[in-house]
């Protein structure tokens, strides 16, 4: 499954589900240990924005999810 696929299973999440997958995926990025802020971090994103920040920072994730 590629990363446009998972987006738009995401996209088709009703609203509570998408801010959940938005926070896990928020969180993993906040806690990635790499001590370098991220220049997104504090912005207002649009849904789509934030799934490119994510899946862009967390590969690892991406591999997982397309399994």
């Amino acid at each position: 499954m590629s990363a446009s696929e998972i987006i738009e299973e995401i996209d088709k999440l009703p609203s509570e589900g998408q801010k959940e997958v938005f926070v896990f995926l928020a969180k993993k990025i906040i806690t990635s240990g790499t001590g370098k802020a991220k220049p997104w971090l504090g912005k207002k994103l649009s849904f789509e924005e934030a799934c490119d920040v994510v899946f862009r920072e967390n590969h690892d994730l991406l591999r997982l999810l397309a399994k």
